[in-house]
């Protein structure tokens, strides 16, 4: 089971066959979404230290390329311009998967919620959806939905960013490093507030599914039967 992962239902312990490969199944697909989640938040942090390298690179260039007179020399900051540009490459490189990432995750957290409403249907697991409707969360469906929108709201993040890539090589090799700064500090601002918000969402959902999960499946060594087993077996017909 994830460590981060956003479960609907307890791990498939003392279940039938086809429950089992079922619920196997949607642990599986929330793996995979998480896996996804994860690298997009890994992807945006990379892109965001490579730019801070980048502004390293231009500062160092610059410091001693202004005159007493106000006047630029950019032949002082020529030689530093490889370095520049190249850590500017490297924040672009490290989100060019990412809205694949983000894709794969919104179609893994989709595929929960039918997969989650099916094994409802087939009466698994009903004191789970119960105890997560109860701490307000809107089940596992809102869990999931809040989820998506953070993915969908960073998707656009990234995108936007890379919409800028060709303005930044044309300012930079321009030497027109304020209006760089100007242009790029609030979109990047914006990409490391959503992929924070992502993170924390995602952080935070899971603290709620484990300890739903913990009190309402029996985990202990050796007793891997569930909560909702025992009470289906003992509940009048």
């Amino acid at each position: 089971m994830g460590v981060l992962g956003l479960h609907n239902e307890c791990p498939p312990t003392n279940y039938g066959g086809e429950d089992a490969s079922d619920i196997a199944e949607g642990l599986v697909a929330d793996a995979v979404a998480t896996a996804a989640t994860l690298r997009s938040v890994r992807d945006c942090m990379d892109a965001l230290a490579s730019l801070d390298d980048t502004v390293r690179c231009v500062v160092e260039a610059s410091a001693g390329a202004v005159a007493p007179d106000g006047t630029f020399d950019r032949s002082v900051v020529a030689g530093k311009m490889t370095e520049v540009l190249a850590t500017y490459d490297a924040c672009f490189k490290a989100i060019s998967g990412t809205v694949e990432h983000i894709d794969l995750a919104v179609k893994q957290y989709d595929n929960l919620q039918a997969y989650a409403a099916l094994a409802l249907g087939k009466g698994r697991d009903e004191c789970y959806e119960q105890r997560l409707q109860q701490l307000g969360e809107g089940g596992f469906q809102g869990m999931a939905q809040a989820r998506i929108a953070l993915l969908r709201k960073l998707r656009v993040r990234v995108q936007l960013l890379q919409r800028m890539e060709d303005f930044g090589h044309e300012i930079l090799s321009g030497f027109d490093f304020n209006t760089f700064f100007l242009t790029f500090m609030q979109p990047m601002r914006d990409l490391a507030v959503s992929a924070g918000d992502l993170y924390n969402e995602t952080l935070r959902g899971a603290l709620v599914a484990y300890d739903t999960l913990v009190r309402v499946c029996d985990m202990a060594e050796g007793r891997p039967t569930t909560t909702l087993r025992r009470q289906m077996a003992t509940s009048p017909a």
